[in-house]
């Protein structure tokens, strides 16, 4: 059949019900059970002759939305249940008081009903197709049919409830990690800020201070320099207006800084470069860790906001390798990049784990160094190695541009 002339149906429901192939099986297996139930239950029942034709589409109509959706199958399965029940109060020859036809659509539809319905509705289900097998049913078999119709149920329910479970820890799990990753981001760029902040804030205050004083360093020189009333007034300008960037510098950045009542002291002190690795390293060697370190880079031609990165990123690889792999010797390297002239290249290495690691979890160190490299312009890859360790690399610029 061509399936493109459902395209040029007007009604939407219509349209959505005839594009999904499934459904054309299910009408077709209603039209079947309509065909032969209508001609058992003039054989069977006591129904009058022209309301055979309403039980039959009652009770095995239903099929044709089975799989339709969880609001078509409710409707269906009410009609299909209301209809055999009915056909049961009204008799038939046999002690089997249901036709046979509608027993089997209210399996069917019963069964879609509790694969499709809410968990709570489910003990209705039960109850309203116990309540048709108890009037339709021989009374030899009832209790054979109701103690399997709530076994399955159970076992439905059951298995549901685990898969729903299941897949809303998985949501939670994705959703936390997605929410701790974007707060280690958030954290990380906080402290760069803070750093930056730190870093402007210095050298802002030295060119205050050094324009301030510059009148009376020139005068007090070996050969005294006399400063004019000008000289002066521009000495002050550049003051005035350096003072006045500070004070913009701190208005925007400031705010990175925890309040006085809950200041941090690690927060507060001045920012980390590249002289403040070698005493990192002395104390990550004092509690008994082989570290080897290669440091060829003239620090003084390093910026103060590449230093303070590359001792973020030494100092949390580090960390990562005592705890993920203990007993393992560190190499810490930092030597100008030989493949390109006026950038750094920073790696820390180490071999595979003496002892059972401290910490086996994943946390988001990587992340953080990562997005640290990038706000300097560098970039920051971190792999295991051949040897069963592990090793975090970086190149960054020595200044920024």
């Amino acid at each position: 059949m061509d399936f493109s002339v459902i395209d040029r149906i007007g009604d939407p429901a219509v349209r959505r019900y005839l594009a999904r192939r499934w459904n054309w099986l299910g009408a077709g297996t209603a039209v079947v059970m309509i065909a032969v139930a209508w001609p058992v239950m003039a054989d069977v029942t006591e129904i009058p002759g022209f309301a055979l034709p309403a039980f039959a589409v009652g009770g095995c109509g239903g099929l044709a939305l089975i799989f339709a959706g969880p609001v078509p199958v409710r409707y269906g399965w009410a009609a299909t249940v209301i209809t055999a029940g009915v056909a049961s109060v009204i008799g038939t020859v046999d002690l089997w008081r249901m036709p046979i036809p509608l027993f089997l659509s209210v399996l069917a539809m019963t069964a879609a009903a509790l694969c499709t319905q809410p968990l709570r509705r489910l003990p209705t289900v039960v109850v309203a197709t116990a309540g048709v097998f108890v009037l339709g049913v021989d009374a030899q078999a009832r209790i054979g049919w109701i103690f399997a119709l709530i076994v399955v149920a159970m076992a439905i329910a059951f298995v549901r409830y685990r898969t729903t479970t299941q897949r809303d820890l998985a949501e939670q799990s994705e959703e936390t990690e997605v929410l701790r990753a974007r707060e280690a981001v958030l954290a990380e760029r906080t402290r760069i800020a803070r750093d930056l902040h730190d870093i402007v804030a210095h050298r802002m205050s030295m060119v205050v201070v050094m324009a301030q004083s510059a009148p009376y360093r020139l005068a007090a020189a070996d050969e005294p320099e006399t400063v004019g009333p000008a000289t002066t007034a521009e000495f002050d300008a550049i003051a005035a207006a350096a003072r006045g960037s500070l004070d913009e510098v701190r208005q925007l950045l400031g705010v990175l800084r925890p309040d006085a009542a809950g200041t941090d002291a690690a927060a507060l002190r001045p920012v980390q470069g590249l002289d403040d690795i070698a005493p990192l390293l002395d104390g990550v060697r004092a509690v008994g860790t082989a570290v080897e370190t290669t440091d060829t880079v003239d620090h003084a031609r390093v910026a103060e906001a590449i230093g303070a990165a590359v001792f973020r990123i030494v100092q949390e690889s580090v960390t990562n390798a005592t705890r993920h792999a203990p007993g393992a010797t560190i190499r810490v390297s930092i030597t100008p990049d030989a493949t390109h002239d006026g950038l750094l290249a920073v790696e820390v290495a180490n071999g595979p784990p003496d002892a059972d690691p401290v910490s086996a979890g994943g946390g988001l160190g990587i992340l953080g160094m990562t997005e640290r490299a990038l706000a300097v312009g560098g970039t920051l890859t971190a792999a295991p190695t051949g040897d069963g360790g592990f090793a975090v690399r970086a190149r960054l610029p020595m200044a920024l541009s």
